[in-house]
Parts: structure tokens; C-alpha cells; sequence
């Protein structure tokens, strides 16, 4: 498979066949930072990974490693975003859980929207959790001379607002993954909203780390689960 540079993405593992039950998991930014903490913190959990970078080689070793699926995205590019989401699509149909981890400042912003946007309707689809989380540009991008509103904090959360608004009475939840006050938040559903809603989930670490606001963010998926088996069990 070529990317949208016309590299090959080698050594990744594209095997469709998954175990029924298994959490269908897409990050970007899956080569450092918190999506590369997510991305070995869902692979001991089996989640079936589909991981984006543009770090093509870097990208190609770790998909091997946690037996995952790698596909090159620079998400500060329109046009590669296109061209990814329009691929995952094709070959994954239904995604559980989207985690937006990609670039810095601006590009953070605007390309957690751009992906975010593009692969709503197979997040729709997915069985299990239907989770879309985006962590934020860390605080000091918002200097950033480029675009500073648009990496701003503020920005972000506006942005994840609208995307909850989009979703609205659908069963996509939108959080907010802080890997600096070490919180999850669920977004409110506001076009206008300036700040995220209610903490969904707060975790309690002494030690603020990325591979903490990792494991966090999967025990979501325990979370989701335990609500989806009550909900049978009361219908």
C-alpha cells in the first residue's frame, strides 16, 4: 500500500480477520507521546490497532511490534487526510474508538477535526464503544506566532464542541483527554461552548505521565462495557 508521499508503509500486519468482541482502535500521532502510550496500553488490553503517523519508518517498526495496522497521515494536510480516511474507510468499515494525537499547536487543533470529521460515519458504525478522543495542544503552543487562537486551548475545546453537536443524539460520545490535569472530560454538545462539560472520567495518579492518562483513557473501554450489559440486561 502507498501512502500519499508514494513510500510504502513496511512491516505493518494487515489481517482483517478479528475475534468477535475485539475494540477496533484508530491513533494518530501513534509514534510518540500519549498515542504512543495509548497504543501499547490497548494493545495489552487486545484491541484489534489501526495506528496513523507520518513518521513512516518509526511508524512501520511499532505496528509490527503491537501487531497493528500502520497507515501514513500527516494530519496538518488536507489533502493526506483525504486520502487516509478515505482508505480506512474502504478497508475498516466500523471503528469503536478514534484517538487524535497527531501534530502540535494548530496542527493538533485542526487536524483533530479534520480526522475527526472524516471518520465520523465509521465511528458511527462501530459495535462496541463508539468513543471519540481528542487530547488537547499542551498549553504553551497557544504562544506559537502560526495560528495562536487556533492553538489554543480554547480552540480546541470549540472545536470538540461542535463535533459533540454533530453527533448529538447518536451514540458517539466526544471526550477530552488532558495528559497536564491527568482528566478525561465528556463535551457538551455546543456549537458555542468555550470550556468542555463535566469530567466523565477523573483519575487519580500522584505521578502525571503519559502511560497514566493512557491507561486511563482504555479503562474507558471497561467503562463502556459495563454500561452497554447493564443497558441489555434492563431491556
Amino acid at each position: 500500500m502507498k501512502n500519499l508521499s508514494g513510500r510504502s508503509v513496511n512491516g505493518t500486519t494487515d489481517n482483517m480477520m478479528m475475534p468477535a468482541g475485539r475494540a477496533r482502535v484508530l491513533i494518530t500521532g501513534a509514534c510518540r507521546g500519549v498515542g504512543r502510550a495509548c497504543a501499547e496500553e490497548f494493545s495489552l488490553r487486545g484491541a484489534e490497532l489501526v495506528l496513523a503517523d507520518n513518521d513512516v519508518s518509526e511508524l512501520g517498526e511499532l505496528a509490527k511490534r503491537l501487531g497493528g495496522v500502520g497507515r501514513y497521515c500527516d494530519v496538518a494536510s488536507e489533502a493526506s487526510v483525504t486520502v487516509f480516511a478515505a482508505e480506512i474507510m474502504a478497508r475498516f468499515p466500523a471503528l469503536d474508538v478514534i484517538i487524535n494525537a497527531a501534530g502540535g499547536g494548530y496542527e493538533r487543533t485542526l487536524g483533530m477535526y479534520r480526522v475527526s470529521r472524516a471518520l465520523l460515519p465509521a465511528l458511527r458504525k462501530g459495535d462496541l464503544h463508539n468513543l471519540l478522543l481528542n487530547i488537547p495542544p499542551a498549553e504553551e503552543d497557544a504562544a506559537t506566532a502560526i495560528f495562536p487562537y487556533a492553538s489554543s486551548q480554547q480552540a480546541f475545546q470549540r472545536l470538540c464542541s461542535a463535533l459533540a453537536a454533530e453527533t448529538r443524539g447518536s451514540s458517539v460520545r466526544v471526550l477530552i483527554g488532558c495528559s497536564q490535569a491527568q482528566h478525561i472530560f465528556e463535551v457538551l454538545p455546543d456549537r458555542n461552548a468555550a470550556h468542555s462539560g463535566a469530567a466523565a472520567f477523573v483519575p487519580h495518579h500522584d505521578n502525571v505521565d503519559e502511560g497514566g492518562l493512557a491507561a486511563d483513557i482504555a479503562a474507558l473501554l471497561d467503562q463502556a462495557g459495563h454500561s452497554s450489559k447493564s443497558a441489555r440486561k434492563a431491556g
